[in-house]
């Protein structure tokens, strides 16, 4: 089939006759339009929870065909594969695979807080166990969908055609407490994602019954009520209060949540940690992978040895946990047990090793995208959730109280059609004997309405009995009653968000359950390596190869090098302090130097520690401790300083700290101890300047920086080098390319002195590609 075909239906085509050339319309705009509609229809069809009943379209119209079948909670359930094929052939016109996995999730106690749908069979497990196959499990609705359908008949929601027009689903479910926030969500969309965390029922009445009553509650008040998310699984929130206020008041965020574990004492002082609730989305296989992991590493792609970190957290691992076993059963869904390596090993040093480096400790995404009271899909902050909700139960009960007295007046007209009959029964009965149309008769003589006529042509002799006119009356008056109730229910707003409340607050005693997750706040778990403070030299060649060796004071001359390889530098440090690599593009990375290989061999590249963009290589390197200052220039002229602590990454992959421009690369860093100082800059053309330190600003996030040294176009900046009273040493090319070295006093350099930012002045005798140094007694190494 050719385009012109494939699009021959679309409206202004070029190729049909009679459409102008000026309506048709282009690939590009068809694809435009077609990828919008496409996205629509999976942000507002598939992915997105309501914010009025929580529901996907196919979570809701797997309840409501469900509830078409009577499978209601006391029900004999039916198999899986009945009610998916009902509700793809009724409601949802997608793969039955779509809207098995969708019940399946709602069966599952430990996915949904609250259940919606009874399974029965294998429906899945937590460590990842898919369900059985549909034509195997059954179903039925649980009591909590109870929540969402007992009023579906009572003219609450709007009904809508289904894909093909032959029957009608709910637009929405007339849900009776906020399911968006007690089961939560999780989805992707086009362009738009949600993570929406469960939460406790009662707590979210509570708040919701707030919301009602004081539209303009904060989330500090609301979250007094529901302090934050509540986990099937159980476990423990360890965010701050403030944290979590600002999750829920920006409407995203990171819970942070942790396992809970208990100690139990054995036999002749021993002891072992025992998990029995996890974070929510972790199971015990996972965990049990980790440790395998930790414990039994494999090689990176591409290396031929094991990582020093992968040695040490093995070290780590196995120096306080000598075996684990999954327990897990009927009896106890979770339990996870850890046996020390040594019963004097600290209960929580053991705890804090498997915090640290497994699922245990986690973090769980809060994303509160939905699907909001005005169609449109938006992120939600618990205060528009709540609010947005209440107008909507309030419109739903206003709904249901309104066609509630549809009914009852439609019933007191019947009846007040049946009281006249009895009052003159004996002319009924003549007129229905003796007329040939014996309803038109009836509405004429006794002003009845043509629904009232009816009714008494089809009403049954035992009901002309004299009790039933007292039946009737008795009934009369009781719809009368209830009728002006419902009037006035109708007609005074704050009674009907009085009755909102009501309905809510008895909702909550009956379905409510206590609070599972512990909310308690608690630092992330670490785990401090002992390290002996021992004194080393750190050694950097110029291809980047990197080694310690044991005490200071060594001579640079007696180290060796592989061919081709020189000595970059010797830092005097501990092995308490850092390795730090500055890459071209301005990440920074940083390296434990306890990790470093000893200076028995030509140690290891320094990848073999950091994980380096594509295209990019480590151009300077440098060892110091995490107080000690440091100068970072670029050859165009800028710079800044910070402490080498701000340097320090938490991963491989460094951290982003150097802006630099296009062209533009990192010098030499330089080191100094203290504030007080001057700076030198020297440029590639020979020229000096110096200025005190203090005029270069402190960026302990990095940066671009200042500009330091003023150049000319087609001119770079060289080194630049912090320096006290002990002054500097310049070494470079002098005339007709003798090497020159020449020890300059603090004095001498004076008279180089200018504000930050000027050229500066040459350097006498001139010197090129100059290379500045601290004399020895003067190092800031």
């Amino acid at each position: 089939m050719s385009e012109r075909d494939l699009f021959s239906d679309l409206p202004g085509d070029p190729g049909s006759p009679g459409e102008p050339e000026g309506d048709s319309l282009t690939l590009a705009d068809y694809a435009e339009r077609a990828y919008l509609d496409y996205a629509v229809s999976v942000v507002k069809g598939r992915a997105l929870p309501d914010l009025c009943d929580g529901q996907k379209p196919v979570q809701r119209r797997i309840l409501y065909s469900m509830d078409a079948m009577g499978l209601a909670p006391g029900a004999k359930p039916v198999k899986s594969a009945r009610v998916v094929g009902d509700v793809l052939g009724r409601y949802h016109p997608h793969g039955d695979t779509a809207a098995y996995d969708a019940l399946v999730r709602m069966a599952q106690a430990f996915t949904l807080r609250y259940p919606l749908i009874d399974g029965q069979g294998n429906f899945g497990s937590r460590d990842g166990d898919g369900a059985a196959a549909m034509r195997y499990t059954e179903a039925r609705l649980t009591r909590y969908a109870q929540l969402l359908l007992d009023e579906i008949d009572e003219g609450t929601v709007e009904f809508v055609p289904n894909y093909d027009g032959s029957a009608t689903e709910p637009r929405q479910l007339p849900a009776r407490l906020p399911m968006v926030l007690l089961n939560g969500a999780s989805g992707i969309a086009v362009g738009l994602a949600t993570e929406i965390p469960p939460h406790n029922l009662r707590e979210v009445a509570a708040a919701a019954v707030l919301a009602i009553r004081e539209p303009k509650a904060t989330v500090e008040q609301l979250l007094e009520l529901m302090p934050g998310p509540d986990f099937p699984g159980g476990g423990q929130v360890i965010s701050s209060p403030t944290d979590l206020r600002d999750i829920y008041a920006g409407g995203r965020g990171s819970v942070k949540v942790r396992a809970r574990h208990s100690i139990e004492d054995l036999a002749r002082g021993q002891w072992q940690l025992v998990v029995n609730e996890l974070p929510h989305g972790v199971s015990a296989q996972k965990v049990l992978e980790e440790i395998e992991e930790l414990t039994n590493p494999k090689l990176k792609a591409g290396k031929k040895s094991l990582s020093p970190e992968q040695l040490q957290l093995k070290q780590t691992v196995l120096g306080v946990l000598d075996a684990v076993r999954d327990e897990s059963g009927k009896d106890a869904p979770v339990r996870l047990v850890f046996e020390p390596k040594s019963s004097r090993i600290p209960a929580q040093e053991l705890a804090n090793v498997l915090l640290a480096h497994t699922s245990l400790e986690s973090s769980v995404a809060v994303n509160m995208v939905m699907v909001g009271l005005d169609g449109r899909p938006c992120q939600k902050t618990l205060t528009e959730i709540l609010q947005e909700w209440g107008e909507f139960r309030i419109a739903t009960v206003t709904r249901r109280t309104g066609h509630r007295l549809a009914r009852v007046e439609d019933r007191i007209h019947i009846l007040e059609g049946r009281r006249t009959v009895l009052l003159n029964i004996d002319e009924v009965i003549r007129i229905i004997r003796e007329a040939e149309e014996p309803k038109p008769a009836l509405i004429e003589r006794f002003a009845l309405s043509d629904r009232q006529a009816e009714d008494i042509l089809e009403i049954r002799l035992r009901q002309l009995a004299r009790l039933e006119a007292i039946r009737i009356e008795q009934e009369l008056a009781s719809l009368n009653k209830e009728r002006d109730s419902l009037q006035a229910l109708l007609s005074n707003p704050s009674a009907m968000r009085r009755q909102v409340i009501r309905e809510i607050e008895q909702d909550a005693r009956q379905y409510g359950d206590e609070r599972r997750t512990l909310i308690e706040e608690s630092r992330r778990a670490t785990v401090e390596v002992r390290i002996a403070e021992e004194p080393v030299t750190v050694i950097v060649s110029e291809r980047g190869w990197v080694r310690a060796r044991q005490g200071h004071g060594h001579d640079p001359a007696q180290f060796s090098f592989k061919a081709g390889d020189a000595l970059y530098g010797a830092f005097e440090v501990l092995t308490t302090d850092q390795l730090f690599a500055v890459a071209g593009n301005g990440r920074v990375y940083s390296v434990p130097v306890s990790l470093l290989p000893s200076a028995r061999g030509d140690g290891a590249p320094i990848t073999t520690f950091v994980e380096l963009e594509p295209g990019t290589r480590a151009e300077h390197l440098f060892a110091a401790p995490a107080d000690r200052g440091v100068l970072l220039a670029t050859k165009r002229g800028n710079g800044l300083v910070c402490q080498a602590a701000d340097l320090i990454g938490r991963n491989r992959q460094g951290k982003s700290f150097l802006t630099l421009e296009e062209g533009d690369e990192p010098l030499r860093p330089a080191l100094f101890a203290g504030a007080a100082g001057q700076v030198l800059c020297v440029s590639a053309n020979g020229r000096a300047l110096v200025f005190p330190a203090s005029e270069v600003k402190a960026l302990r996030n990095g940066g671009r920086g200042v500009t330091l040294m003023a150049l000319e176009p087609d001119e770079t900046l060289c080194q630049a080098i912090v320096f006290g009273e002990g002054g500097a040493i310049v070494e470079g090319m002098g005339r007709g390319g003798k090497a020159l070295r020449r020890e300059m006093s603090a004095r001498e350099l004076a008279g180089y002195a200018a504000a930050r930012a000027r050229k500066g002045k040459l350097i006498e005798p001139r010197v090129r590609e100059a290379r500045l140094s601290l004399p020895p007694r003067a190092s800031g190494n």
